[in-house]
């Protein structure tokens, strides 16, 4: 109050000393009242003295001069203070010393007030670099989470090329093992022609299969040591991974501790802060009502207008920078999000990963219960070719008893042989075209089986010549039981094969469309690896711009303190302009306010994107370990794929010894068969020279009608024996029962007859015009093969009934038979002469 009394009393006494002096009074009492109370302020806040304070005193020493001053130095003063143009000075010298005084008192107090914002100033340039050190260190710290995850991304690189080098093994393994099956096939087909060239070689042809399942063994161990060793390479890449992760983990520790330290940080920094805005506060507050005092002409109030709206237009651009600073913010924060969501997809399919692993585990060992049951099957094979050699052996002593009975046919035998060569060329044409396409080689098995039915009726034929051995009848039995078994087995064999043959197929085209989606799934991760690159680089481009930014704001910033020290400066010449340089001061202050939080903010965005490099690496990982858990899966499925093949060559070695043990049984009853074949011809030889018998028989006008049905009825049962020869294909023997059956039952003597005729023709198909001229050529040798067709007729009547008829009565039929098979030629003569 005590300015505005001495600026107010001026113009009343401008000539009293008295009035000078009380006015001097005043202006030092109210000097000492303003400097007391701001000492403790420069004690608290003057931390470190700044580049004006050399040239402006300290208050104690502004106000200890002030009191010890006279009115001359004071006079003097302000004659110095006259000379700046600014000042309007009016044209009576007494008010103007009035004046002077109260002007050097503000002068006093504004000094002080500058020498405090230059301390304040000082303090939030301090905490300015200690801010742009810690975004620094983030910065250092970014770097090297960054260079952390190009190592993560070297070390996923390497695991990627660890597995390619496995599926180009897994590819060898699979070309080798095609490549031993083309090689098995073509051995196959060089000791099928070994065996049909060389009939006698039964013993070498066994120990070849011994040695073929002894390779088979060597191969299954050798797939089995291939197995583990790509279960190994499988461990040292999840060994890999699991240590990829373990940096990945330690990673994130280390960055989540640097979040703390970022966090803890940023709060002390916030609190400091908190407290300058609040001292800020308290010293504007104080500011304010000063120059609400020292605000007293109309020009300073002009001149503060004007400073205020251009204070307000910088403030207006400062806003518009910070609305450019939060629409920035937005896009990082919608990248943010974009990042986050993708980090959740990779974790899904780190998810699914995870299961297909377990399933691939399930299915490893599957496959190895698999093999074991393979193993075991391998074993009981071995004991049945072990049985069957040894059934071959006594097949071999029958064999030879049969050669010893059988030498004198040797010559017709040699003869046959050229046909059996040409059978044989026909069996390995047909065994080629088998190779060459499926139904050549169904072809073939029905040629195959048409010849083992002409080998059973010749030798049911050979059964009826042979009448003093019994044991060889019994082997021929045995043979053809064999012959029955072993042809059922073939046709096993080669059912088993065809399917076979269709699943190595379909194994195949899997294989193809498993390496199809390897191929596709490679694909897709590298796409992802380069988006995660391209993000990254994104990212960096993202951190250079920001520091670029830091550094434009810097810049800006130390222009606006050059800016600053000069209007300070040019505050010392008037004392209306440094209250407006004061006002800016305050706004720049209230600017820098601003900027620390737009620091904070920058240390948060900072902060944000560390955690977003973080979620990056967690997916570059994640997609690393789906991708080794997809080859690790692809790869199972390739050797269980292996594993397939080479049981299903396996079986098809196996049903091929088993047809080649076949075809040898076959050539062996061929054999058989052609001798029987040279003893019909022999003994239709001897029936022509009985032809002149024929004048014994007994008129066809003597045999009574009833007498000539029975013999029909009891001629048709002989035949059923001797001329139908047992076919595989039930068709065919259904429909010839049908006829016997029906030829039985009929009771028209003529249709019997004819049906016995048909019955009784065993070799067969002869034309109408043959028939006529041939019925005398066969009533003779009916007559003289009167005691053979007994013999036949008690060995099928003997086979279909079991053993159940006496031999008294078979006898007698034997007496009967060749009678009633001349009585119904007869009548079948006379009938068609009719």
């Amino acid at each position: 109050m005590l300015p505005s009394r001495s600026k107010s009393g001026l113009p009343e006494t401008p000539n009293s000393k008295a009035s000078q002096s009380a006015l001097n009074r005043s202006g030092l009492s109210e000097t000492s009242n303003k400097t007391t109370p701001a000492t403790p302020r420069v004690s608290k806040l003057a931390r470190t003295p700044s580049k004006s304070e050399s040239n402006s005193p300290s208050p104690l020493q502004s106000s200890r001069p002030s009191v010890d001053r006279s009115p001359r130095s004071v006079e003097s003063k302000l004659a110095i203070e006259r000379r700046s143009p600014k000042i309007t000075t009016p044209t009576d010298k007494q008010p103007r010393v009035v004046k002077g005084t109260g002007l050097q008192t503000q002068l006093a107090e504004a000094q002080e007030e500058l020498r405090k914002a230059k301390e304040h100033f000082a303090s939030v340039e301090k905490e300015k670099a200690q801010v742009l050190e810690e975004l620094k260190d983030a910065k250092k710290l970014a770097a090297e989470a960054n260079e952390k995850l190009e190592e993560a991304l070297a070390a996923q690189k390497r695991a990627q090329e660890n597995l390619e080098i496995e599926k180009f093994r897994a590819d060898e393994l699979e070309q080798a093992a095609i490549e031993a099956a083309q090689k098995r096939e073509d051995e196959w087909q060089k000791e099928l022609e070994s065996v049909h060239n060389q009939h006698a070689v039964d013993v070498s042809a066994l120990l070849t299969t011994t040695q073929e399942l002894q390779r088979v063994q060597q191969e299954l161990t050798m797939t089995t040591e291939a197995k583990n060793v790509a279960l190994s390479h499988a461990d040292d890449a999840m060994k890999i991974a699991e240590i990829n992760a373990e940096k990945v983990e330690i990673l994130s520790s280390e960055v989540a501790h640097l979040k703390g330290l970022l966090d803890s940080k940023l709060e002390a920094k916030t609190n400091e802060a908190a407290e300058l805005v609040v001292k800020l506060n308290s010293e504007v507050d104080s500011l304010k009502s000063e120059l609400q005092r020292g605000l007293v002409t109309e020009k300073k109030v002009v001149e503060m207008e004007a400073l205020i709206e251009a204070l307000r237009t910088e403030v207006t651009d400062a806003k518009r920078a910070e609305a450019n600073a939060g629409i920035l913010m937005d896009e990082w924060k919608k990248k943010a999000e974009l990042l986050e969501a993708r980090v959740e997809e990779a974790i899904q399919s780190e998810k699914s990963a995870l299961d297909s692993l377990a399933l691939t585990i399930k299915k490893l060992e599957e496959c190895n219960a698999s093999l074991q049951d393979a193993e075991s099957d391998i074993t009981s094979l071995k004991g049945k070719v072990e049985a069957l050699e040894n059934e071959i052996v006594k097949q071999k002593g029958d064999l030879d008893e049969s050669n010893h009975h059988l030498q004198m046919s040797k010559q017709e035998v040699l003869e046959m042989e050229h046909t059996t060569e040409v059978l044989k060329s026909e069996l390995q044409n047909i065994e080629e075209e088998k190779q060459q396409a499926l139904d050549d080689a169904k072809q073939a098995v029905l040629t195959i089986q048409s010849l083992r039915d002409e080998k059973n009726t010749i030798l049911n034929e050979l059964e009826v010549s042979r009448d003093e051995g019994e044991k060889s009848k019994k082997a021929m039995e045995g043979l053809a039981s064999a012959l029955h078994e072993i042809s059922g087995e073939a046709r096993e064999s080669q059912e088993r094969f065809l399917i076979k043959q269709a699943e190595v197929a379909e194994a195949n085209v899997e294989i193809e469309r498993l390496k199809i989606a390897l191929i596709t799934k490679d694909e897709s991760y590298e796409a992802m690896l380069s988006e995660a690159k391209d993000e990254i680089s994104c990212l960096k481009h993202a951190l250079e711009r920001s520091e670029q930014e830091m550094k434009d704001l810097r810049f800006e910033f130390n222009e606006k303190e050059l800016s600053s020290m000069s209007t300070i400066k040019s505050s010392k010449e008037e004392i209306g302009i440094l209250k407006e340089e004061m006002s800016k001061m305050i706004s720049k202050l209230e600017g820098a306010e601003a900027e620390a939080k737009s620091a904070k903010q920058e240390g948060v965005e900072l902060f944000n994107r560390l955690k977003q490099a973080e979620l990056k690496v967690d997916s570059a990982n994640e997609a690393m370990e789906e991708a080794k858990a997809e080859n690790l899966r692809l790869k199972e499925r390739l050797l269980d794929k292996e594993n397939e093949l080479q049981s299903i060559t396996q079986e098809n070695d196996d049903l091929r010894a088993r047809e080649e043990a076949a075809v040898k049984k076959v050539e062996e009853l061929s054999a058989l068969l052609e001798e029987a074949t040279d003893k019909k011809t022999v003994d239709n030889n001897e029936l022509s020279s009985s032809e002149k018998e024929y004048d014994f028989l007994p008129k066809p006008a003597e045999i009574p009608e009833d007498n000539a049905d029975e013999n029909v009825t009891e001629k048709t049962k002989p035949v059923e024996s001797l001329g139908l020869p047992e076919v595989y294909n039930g068709g065919e023997r259904k429909q010839r029962e049908e006829n016997v059956n029906g030829n039985v039952e009929r009771k028209e003597p003529v249709d019997e007859e004819a049906n016995s005729w048909e019955n009784c023709n065993v070799t067969g198909d002869l034309p109408p015009e043959e028939h006529e001229q041939e019925s005398l050529d066969d009533d003779v040798q009916s007559k003289l093969d009167g005691d053979s067709l007994g013999q036949t007729n008690g060995l099928s009547l003997e086979n279909v009934d079991n053993g159940s008829r006496s031999p008294n009565k078979q006898q007698d039929l034997k007496k009967k038979k060749p009678l009633l098979h001349k009585f119904g030629n007869l009548l079948r003569k006379k009938s068609n002469q009719k």
